[in-house]
């Protein structure tokens, strides 16, 4: 078992997008009993750019659009051998750039109209993840792990609309009004046995272990999960691996959220508090609190 580790002072990223403000940290750490962290993170934002190679003198420089959303995305990979940290990395990798280059660019007209919904965002998102599963099954052929897979959970913000991706057991969580509640379902075989039979398992079932959705690891086809719904200003979303849910609640979480200011410092203690309940896994957790011009809408997330 590895000693415990000190965990760096982290800051968080104020991040601009249209109509609101998103405060934004992750870390993520090895625990306690691996040899290698095969979780991997990314907060980003999605930005049309224009850089001049030659021009007049005062046209030269690089010209940044209005940010079209925030993405903060976490992923757990697994296949061993350097395979898990692989596939994890490949389908952040993939996914994100596959937004960047194919999802319809949106504009204020678009948020500002009233539909909703963004046309094409949910197909996109979707897609996405298809071309995620895509990538990682090729990776695993090329470097001799052709099991090797990855979970991976997204959050996209277009304020003040939140989408969802999701496959596998990461977790998207929404804290509002001092309420926690999970976004997303675990894709395990445990999570499918429990709704068939409306009995939850025994948490040291094996199959809370058994993924029957995620990317690469099989040759079936990732069935991705999307939901959006509308933030409101004072919103906080979590994203985490299970190396957090093992050993932290979501009444520690929410209570986490409530007793800590700001992203970095809740990163820090919910690891710390996952390591040092046994730190049994990689830890990653991804925090992001909403402020923007209220809406006057409350909605529930819808599939």
């Amino acid at each position: 078992m590895q000693a415990a580790q000190t965990i760096p002072d982290q800051p968080s990223t104020a991040i601009k997008t249209h109509g609101g403000l998103v405060d934004a940290a992750g870390l993520t750490d090895i625990g306690r009993s691996r040899e290698t962290n095969e979780d991997a993170y990314l907060i980003a934002t999605l930005q049309r750019s224009l850089m001049v190679h030659d021009a007049s003198p005062s046209a030269r420089g690089w010209f940044a659009g209005e940010a079209a959303g925030t993405m903060l995305v976490v992923a757990d990979g697994m296949g061993g051998q350097g395979g898990g940290d692989v596939a994890s990395r490949v389908a952040v990798n993939t996914v994100s750039s596959y937004l960047l280059n194919c999802m319809p660019w949106v504009t204020s007209a678009a948020v500002d109209d009233g539909r909703g919904s963004l046309p094409g965002v949910r197909d996109q998102l979707s897609s996405a993840l298809v071309a995620g599963d895509s990538t990682v099954k090729s990776a695993g052929v090329q470097s001799g792990a052709p099991h090797m897979g990855t979970t991976l959970t997204m959050a996209l913000i277009v304020w003040p609309v939140l989408y969802v991706a999701h496959v596998g057991d990461t977790r998207c969580y929404l804290l509002r009004a001092g309420k926690l509640r999970c976004l997303t379902t675990d894709h395990t075989m445990a999570q499918q046995v429990a709704e068939a039979s409306h009995q939850a398992l025994d948490p040291t079932s094996h199959l809370h272990h058994i993924l029957w959705n995620a990317l690469g690891a099989t040759e079936d086809l990732p069935k991705p999960e999307i939901k959006r719904l509308e933030l409101l200003p004072g919103d906080a979303l979590v994203l985490c691996s299970d190396g957090l849910t093992k050993h932290v609640s979501d009444e520690e979480i929410a209570g986490t959220l409530a007793e800590v200011s700001t992203p970095a410092a809740c990163c820090q203690r919910l690891v710390a508090r996952a390591n040092a309940e046994g730190g049994t896994d990689n830890v990653t957790v991804v925090i992001g609190r909403v402020s923007g011009p209220s809406n006057g809408r409350e909605t529930q997330p819808s599939a």
